[in-house]
């Protein structure tokens, strides 16, 4: 090889040695606000930084889309996105989705409001046992046939914050969501002599049930990826990785 060759492939060489490396494909995943879990606008995203581990584990990159649920659903159905999250599993929805391994377990109660001073408790065995309540709800949630079956009045609202807001106002008497993010928004919404005013019914709606990725059948390769998220979601609970995000964002741990 001649000078001008060497000079040539040693040029090359450098330029191939300072470029950064590629980074593997982006997978993404359609969400919503349900702090502490997820939130475009807080640092309380322990399942952004659960799937910042999971993806590096796997070797692909996580995008989150905030969108309302029931266009999370409608895109994952479209497999113009891979997956959504946080799920829950319904015989609908295990019919036409796929899910993985639990991300995290969380019971969903029932929340109530006590006016000043009223000591009133609501109680139920079984859901239409509900049915004399305005019950608060969100479009696209597990729960809604649920709610339908029972016969529930059901008054449908956008976010946990306009339900917690309207139980306060007493235009609905019970909003139900995952237990942990119904105390956080309570508490960021209202000051502490409000704060003491809520409550949750006993019996949970949904006790101990995962949370899961909710993925589609249509996308590319969506088994094998599947798999493989499976895998590095038990990689990063053997290794200590899941355990140390609980504690970072005072969850229970629970798998």
């Amino acid at each position: 090889m001649n000078l001008l060759g060497k000079i040539q492939l040693f040029a090359a060489l450098l330029i191939v040695s300072i470029l950064p490396a590629q980074a593997g494909p982006t997978l993404v995943i359609a969400t919503n606000d349900y702090p502490p879990y997820v939130s475009p606008s807080s640092d309380h995203n322990f399942l952004v930084d659960l799937f910042a581990a999971i993806g590096t584990e796997m070797g692909v990159k996580f995008e989150f889309r905030y969108l309302p649920w029931k266009r999370c659903e409608q895109e994952v159905t479209n497999a113009t996105v891979w997956g959504a999250i946080p799920y829950r599993k319904t015989e609908d929805r295990e019919k036409a989705f796929l899910f993985s391994d639990p991300i995290y377990l969380a019971d969903s109660h029932f929340f109530a409001y006590r006016p000043k001073n009223s000591t009133a408790t609501i109680s139920y065995n079984q859901l239409s046992d509900l049915k004399p309540y305005k019950i608060g709800g969100i479009q696209g949630y597990y729960y809604e046939p649920w709610f339908e079956q029972a016969g529930l009045d059901v008054q449908y609202a956008h976010s946990e914050e306009q339900n917690f807001k309207r139980l306060k106002l007493g235009r609905i008497d019970l909003f139900s969501t995952a237990t942990t993010v119904g105390w956080y928004m309570i508490e960021k919404l209202f000051p502490p002599e409000e704060v003491a005013r809520f409550y949750t019914l006993e019996k949970p709606l949904v006790a101990g049930a995962g949370l899961f990725l909710m993925t589609s059948k249509d996308y590319p390769e969506t088994y094998i990826l599947l798999d493989r998220f499976n895998k590095a979601l038990t990689t990063i609970k053997a290794d200590g990785t899941y355990k140390k995000l609980v504690s970072q964002y005072g969850l229970v741990m629970a798998y």
